[in-house]
This record gives structure tokens, C-alpha cells and sequence, in this order.
């Protein structure tokens, strides 16, 4: 089973539900003539179904779940859906984000290919609307913009004129508190919360529009109901899917796309975790810092223990339901009487975090670990990494071989130049380290991510992915580079 598939076992996720039919407008207005002439209404053959805006002259955004209603066409050039031509109309190629799932998992945003290009001029009624040009971080309480057709109200009529409403920005940390720590990453949360404002059935995929850039894409809300305030609503941050979207528009194709975005996926391997392939058992409790994330007593994610309450790990190991972190064992099948447990009270994966880039998390503990013999804290790798090794359990043959103990591997490092030319279109940036075995087929794989990289003592880095064959040199093992999130580290760990 590919290691992809096997992280989808973990992610059961409780308590989101998509907007049945997107999202309405809720308190708004009726938007002023030709002022969004990036709207698309996103059309099945019977009729609207979700929102949409245009970003170049032969493609559309919008959510992913709203493939479920299977579009055939967009509408482009009119504020309003009694007022229709075949003109308007363009029939449409999906291409939905690869690692979409379902709309509480995240990745809730499809791209719609045009069949023929829109006119784009400065008198015409169809213009594009920019997006952000890097990732961003919008300010909280910032007003900003929702659009689309829609309901009025919960179980309301459509409406056929074009709406809007302004919604303030909430911060995240305080929108994943109100959702109980249940959303996905690369979200933005703005209006339901505080105010009477908001999206609602009718129009997801739709725009959240600040200083006149869509940085946002309507996403869901709380069951369906628009009775507000209520939990915020939640968006696809945009910004967080550039890369993505760039290669898209770049390629004007979406098979394209999705070889590169496979590539990128290679995070296959390190998406639930990595084993070490040809390495030996680490001498008992040798160790000491070393953590297993489980569920239910399965381990599937490894991580360290940089603070008595607090555990390293990668963020691609953060799942929608109840996990533990074991410490002071060697190995995860037998009794220890050196074992402690505890359950996770908060996870923080970084805000950055995109799927590919910054793939690091801190978990808070729900208790302070007793430092012991068996049990100790590792500190952050300051300067250059030198003699390294990386620790995980897991698959020690690439062939669902469980390892009975912990075991470890020696890891050469790479250069980035080195890394990237072997990687080809996969990006490798300055906050990864690349390494490999001092033979073929030597590394990690599926079974531990959120391991480390422990060089010179330190932690120097956190297993990521690989490629498709563990240990192949052909495709370095890579580790998000502790050093680069040394001031976030801090920062989260002091202020919690």
C-alpha cells in the first residue's frame, strides 16, 4: 500500500460537514453593476451550483468539493443568473487539487480550465482578479469581502442577483480553538464568529476578497447552518497553493500539473511517517529523546522530546483525532517499565506549513515528562551539521516489515545544488537538508516521520519524504532543517 493511501486511514475526521450547495450570502447586498467582473458562476445542467472567480483569461477557481455536483460549464459577464446567454457560457476541464479528499481535510480548491479563451479587455464585462503574489499572513480583524449567489438565509431561495458582504478576519489560533482543534491546514477564517455576516448554501468557491485580491476560497461553515454568529467561516487560503497554481497556468494543462504535484507527493513516502531501511538496532535507550505518536497504540509518526511538555515532529503527521506521544521506550511491543504516556492537549503545526515547505509541529503534552535515564530532552542543532544519524521505528526492508526495536542509520548530507539536481522538479529550499546511506537502498521510509535528524548530538533536523524506493540515492531523503524555525520553536514554546 502506498504510503499516501496508508496516511488516509488516519485521517477520519469528525464533525465537518460541506456547504450542500456552497455558499449564500448572509446580511449582505446586492453587489454594485459591474464591479466583480471576475464572478463565475460554476453551472451543472441544472444550473448554478457554486461560485467562482477568474484568474486568467482561461481559467477559474474554485472549491474542490464542489466537484461532487459535476460541473459542465461557467458562466463569466453578468451579476445576474436570470439574465443568461450561450455566450456567457464556457464548458469546463477540472483539474482538482490531488490531495483533496473531502472538504474537512483541506486541500478544498479545484482550478477550472476554460474550453476557449474569455475576452479580456478594459470596456468588456470579464476581467480577472489578481492573487496574492507570495504567502501571506492577513491581519486580524481586517475587512474584507465575500461574494456570490445564493440563499439569504438557512434552506432560503436562491437569488439570482450577484451579493456581497464585508467579514472581519479572525485569527486562526483563536478559529481553531472555536472549531476544537478540528481544521485543516492552509485555511483562513473570516465573519459567522462576532457578527451577523457571512457565506452560507449556495455559492462555495467562491471569493473572500481583500485589498482587491482573492485570498480566499469559500470552503465551509458549521453544518450548513447560517443562523449566525456562529463558528467562523473557513476559506482555502490561497496563498499556500501558488506553486501549484502557477504550474497550471504555466503548463495550461492539468495532467501537468498533477505529474508535478505527484512529485511533490513523493512526501508519499514520508506522509505517514518513515522506517529506517538498512540500519541496526540502536543500543538500548541510546535514545533517550526519541518519541512514538500513536493512535490506540499504534505508532504512526515519530518526533523528540525538546521540553518536558513538548514534542517535535513533522506537521504532514497532524491527524483529526485523539493521539498520544510515548517516550522511554526501545521498543513499542513489549512491556517497559521506563514508558510514559501522554496524552497531545494542543498541536501547533506551522502556519506556513503548504504540504510541501515548512514541515514541522511542536505538540503539547498533556503532562510533563519525568527526565530519567530513559527519558531526556534534545536540543536544536546550532551551527553546521556534521556526523549524523537518523532513528525511527517502523518497516527496516521497504516491504511492511516491522522492526521490533528502534533502529538507526548513518546519513552522509548533500548539498541543496546536489539535492535539487537530483530531485529535478520537486523544490528543495535553504530550510531543508538532504542526506543518504553510505549504500543503495539505506534511509527511511513509511513508518516514522517526525523523526530526527540528529547530528553532532543535536537536533539538526525532521524526517520529511523521500521517494518512491526508500534509501534511494537517486531521490535524497529530506529533513525539514530545525535551524531555519529555531525563533518559531522559541516563540511557541515560551508562550505556551
Amino acid at each position: 500500500m502506498h504510503a499516501l493511501q496508508k496516511l488516509l486511514l488516519f485521517c477520519v475526521l469528525a464533525g465537518f460537514r460541506g456547504n450542500a450547495l456552497g455558499s449564500e450570502i448572509i446580511n449582505g447586498k446586492k453587489a454594485k453593476e459591474k464591479s466583480m467582473l471576475y464572478m463565475a458562476s460554476v453551472q451543472s445542467k441544472a444550473g448554478h451550483i457554486c461560485g467562482g472567480f477568474l484568474i486568467s483569461e482561461d481559467f477559474v477557481v474554485t472549491a474542490a468539493h464542489c466537484d461532487k455536483w459535476k460541473p459542465t460549464s461557467v458562466v463569466l459577464g453578468t451579476h445576474h443568473l436570470n439574465k443568461l446567454n450561450e455566450t456567457m457560457r464556457y464548458s469546463v476541464k477540472k483539474c482538482k487539487h490531488p490531495s483533496y479528499k473531502e472538504v474537512g481535510s483541506g486541500n478544498d480548491i479545484m482550478l477550472l480550465k476554460l474550453s476557449v479563451k474569455a475576452p479580456l479587455g478594459k470596456k468588456g464585462l470579464i476581467k480577472p482578479i489578481k492573487l496574492p503574489s507570495h504567502k501571506m499572513k492577513l491581519k486580524d480583524n481586517k475587512k474584507c469581502q465575500v461574494v456570490g449567489w445564493g440563499m439569504t438565509s438557512t434552506k432560503g431561495e436562491v437569488e439570482n442577483d450577484l451579493r456581497e458582504v464585508e467579514v472581519p478576519v479572525i485569527n486562526l489560533e483563536k478559529c481553531q480553538k472555536l472549531w476544537k482543534n478540528k481544521l485543516p491546514s492552509n485555511v483562513i477564517c473570516a465573519g459567522g464568529y462576532g457578527t451577523k455576516k457571512g457565506f452560507c448554501q449556495g455559492d462555495s468557491g467562491g471569493p473572500l476578497v481583500c485589498d482587491k485580491q482573492a485570498v480566499g476560497v469559500v470552503s465551509f461553515n458549521n453544518n450548513d447552518v447560517c443562523d449566525y454568529p456562529d463558528v467562523p467561516n473557513v476559506y482555502t487560503d490561497v496563498s499556500k497553493y501558488l506553486p501549484w497554481i502557477k504550474e497550471i497556468l504555466k503548463k495550461k494543462n492539468c495532467t501537468m500539473a498533477l505529474i508535478f504535484i505527484q512529485l511533490l507527493l513523493f512526501i508519499l513516502s514520508g506522509a505517514d511517517g518513515s522506517k529506517i531501511v538498512g540500519g541496526q538496532d540502536a543500543a538500548p535507550h541510546s535514545r533517550p529523546y526519541m518519541a512514538s505518536l500513536q493512535v490506540r497504540g499504534q505508532h504512526f509518526c515519530g518526533g523528540v522530546l525538546v521540553k518536558e511538555d513538548f514534542v517535535l515532529t513533522a506537521a504532514h503527521c497532524l491527524i483529526n483525532r485523539p493521539f498520544t506521544v510515548v517516550v522511554g521506550v526501545d521498543s513499542l511491543s513489549r512491556a517497559e517499565s521506563t514508558k510514559q504516556e501522554f496524552r497531545v492537549a494542543r498541536s501547533f503545526p506551522h502556519p506556513n506549513y503548504d504540504g510541501h515547505e515548512n514541515d514541522i509541529m511542536l505538540l503539547k503534552l498533556g503532562g510533563s515528562a519525568a527526565l530519567t535515564e530513559a527519558v531526556q530532552l534534545i536540543p536544536p542543532k546550532i551551527g553546521r551539521p556534521r556526523e549524523c544519524i537518523t532513528a525511527g521505528w517502523g518497516d527496516i526492508g521497504d516491504n511492511n516489515t516491522i522492526a521490533t526495536r528502534l533502529q538507526e542509520v548513518n546519513v552522509t548530507l548533500l548539498s541543496q545544488r546536489i539535492c535539487q539536481r537530483r530531485w529535478g522538479a520537486v523544490p528543495i529550499t535553504s530550510s531543508m537538508l538532504c542526506g543518504t546511506g553510505a549504500r543503495v537502498f539505506q534511509g527511511f521510509c513509511s513508518g516514522d516521520s517526525g523523526g530526527p535528524l540528529v547530528c553532532d548530538g543535536d537536533a539538526a533536523g525532521v524526517v520529511s519524504f523521500s521517494g518512491q524506493r526508500c534509501g534511494d540515492p537517486k531521490t535524497p531523503d529530506v529533513y525539514t532543517r530545525v535551524a531555519s524555525f529555531r525563533r518559531w520553536i522559541r516563540n511557541v514554546l515560551k508562550n505556551n
